[in-house]
């Protein structure tokens, strides 16, 4: 099996760090887009309720940068956490990479 298929089934590359980053961008999609659904939410209710539909729609998208910050920093709490275990997983079974040349 070669290309996508045969790397996505092979148990030669963990597939947690792939998982998290797609997560991430579902994660950021789903945040965009329920942003998006309260900005037109509180835009059709400006007839009725001005001052709070206005305060809405002003500090929804702070919210929403609060989110993708908060799920920024998750991801890269997973990601180092693979990276941890791989490591030590490197250094258990002894294939820990030489140092490159001219790095001393």
């Amino acid at each position: 099996m070669g290309g996508f298929l045969g790397r996505f089934l092979s148990f030669e590359e963990p597939m947690g760090p792939i998982l998290a980053r797609l997560l991430y961008y579902f994660g950021l999609i789903a945040i965009i887009w329920s942003a998006l659904r309260m900005i037109w939410f509180w835009i059709t209710r400006l007839d009725n309720v001005p001052v709070t539909a206005l305060w809405q729609i002003l500090l929804v998208p702070f919210g929403a940068v609060i989110a993708i910050m908060a799920l920024r920093v998750a991801t890269e709490f997973v990601l180092a956490i693979f990276r941890i275990d791989q490591s030590t997983h490197d250094q258990v079974t002894g294939r820990v990479a030489p140092p490159a040349a001219g790095r001393e």
